[in-house]
């Protein structure tokens, strides 16, 4: 049984409203031994996203301060300390020129845990219509895998712990899953896979794929056996959730897929360590 969920968003994330708290609780309803908060920090997401709704407007999307952040989580922590394990993480959108940004806040000591994701492609968020207006599906497909294998190419000296929701763009497809299969994209899907396991970065299974409807987890099955073929022996799990609803949603289902593909434990971090876990 997975009993940590290491991908949740709260307020602090500009796509959330549920307040930290309410998160905390769910989780110790759900016996949870421990939550991850990863809310997100894009750096220099297009400011054309900002949500009309919003009363700041000059506010860059998907950002948040830091230090209120953390003061938030460490009161938490002294709060619920008996009951569940509260750690800080952040969900870092890797993106070009947003390297030095993202470097210098994953150097910062108070983070247990820091997802890499890419949420924009030459500059477009697939989540909107733009995107899937401006190119054929399949090729925009393969534009969003090249974006993620150029982004872990560029690195360098900045360590992310996992990849997030690799192939999660296919939520958002015009076709939705009925188009897309690894194969469609394996010569590039397998070179990100092997930089991961070069840079000792995990592979995340995150659930949120099976909301609304969605029968697959992202990264797909296929992915997840190819990465254990391939040599990968470090996976975590998160929910992604960004309503109590959500939380731990669906991790049975990915354990057993998981543990199908020859996996039978899962990392969770604290302060940049890995921690291992049977299931």
């Amino acid at each position: 049984m997975i009993r940590y969920d290491s991908h949740v968003h709260t307020s602090f994330s500009t796509d959330s409203d549920t307040p930290m708290e309410e998160m905390v609780l769910k989780g110790i309803q759900k016996h949870l031994t421990g939550i991850t908060f990863t809310d997100h920090m894009d750096y220099h997401f297009p400011l054309k996203y900002i949500k009309n709704d919003d009363k700041d407007k000059t506010k860059a999307p998907f950002s948040f301060d830091i230090e209120e952040y953390l003061s938030r989580i460490h009161e938490l922590r002294d709060l619920y300390r008996d009951r569940i394990k509260i750690y800080c993480g952040v969900e870092m959108g890797l993106k070009e020129d947003a390297w030095d940004s993202n470097w210098k806040l994953s150097q910062n000591p108070a983070l247990d845990y820091v997802i890499g994701s890419v949420h924009l492609v030459n500059e477009m968020d697939p989540y909107y219509p733009e995107y899937w207006e401006s190119y054929e599906e399949k090729k925009a497909l393969l534009l969003y895998f090249e974006t993620t294998l150029n982004n872990l190419e560029q690195l360098g000296e900045l360590q992310v712990d996992s990849l997030g929701h690799l192939d999660y763009i296919v939520r958002y497809s015009p076709s939705g899953y009925r188009l897309y299969s690894y194969h469609m994209f394996a010569d590039v899907i397998d070179a990100i896979l092997a930089k991961l396991i070069e840079r000792n970065i995990c592979l995340e299974i995150n659930t949120s794929g099976y909301k609304n409807g969605g029968t697959m987890p992202n990264p797909s099955e296929e992915i997840i056996r190819r990465y254990r073929y391939m040599g990968g022996k470090w996976i975590t799990f998160g929910s992604d959730a960004h309503t109590t609803d959500r939380l731990t949603a669906d991790f049975d289902k990915a354990g057993k897929l998981a543990a199908a593909a020859g996996f039978n434990s899962y990392l969770t971090f604290e302060q940049r360590t890995p921690v291992v876990h049977q299931f």
